[in-house]
């Protein structure tokens, strides 16, 4: 099933996500997304259960990005991004909807988590498409 997946990319997706998650929920949005959660005080100190958690569930999010972006055919940047945009608004942003419309998440919270969940999908598609090393001639085209 996950034959032709680019395992190097996907690794390297993972990171570039990590340091992306950690920039957006830290000093970029980390003060609005904690008061948006209610909390006040440093959010820091996540345990490092937690984020081998999130780090395992943004690998299997990626490496199901990667089988996608390969079972559609998608060879060109612009078709690896349209079809991560395509997967996130089908899949993530309708899931995390969920919450808002039924757990109630505040629409900032829902905000701020969608538009890191965009940029997370954008961001691994175009790093899925434009790592090439490691992959066969064949499958890279």
């Amino acid at each position: 099933m996950l034959k032709g997946v680019n395992w190097i990319a996907v690794i390297i997706a993972v990171v570039l996500l990590q340091v992306l998650g950690f920039l957006w929920f830290g000093p970029i949005f980390g003060k609005a997304w904690a008061a948006a959660m209610g909390k006040t005080g440093d959010m820091s100190g996540g345990s490092n259960m937690l984020m081998a958690l999130g780090a395992v569930n943004t690998l299997i999010c990626v490496t199901g990005l990667a089988w996608l972006i390969n079972k559609v055919g998608a060879v060109t940047l612009a078709a690896a991004v349209t079809t991560s945009l395509a997967a996130w608004f089908f899949f993530s942003l309708t899931t995390s909807s969920l919450e808002y419309i039924y757990m109630g998440m505040s629409l900032q919270l829902l905000e701020l988590n969608a538009g890191y969940l965009l940029v997370s999908f954008v961001l691994a598609g175009a790093t899925l498409n434009l790592v090439k090393f490691g992959v066969p001639q064949a499958a890279a085209a």
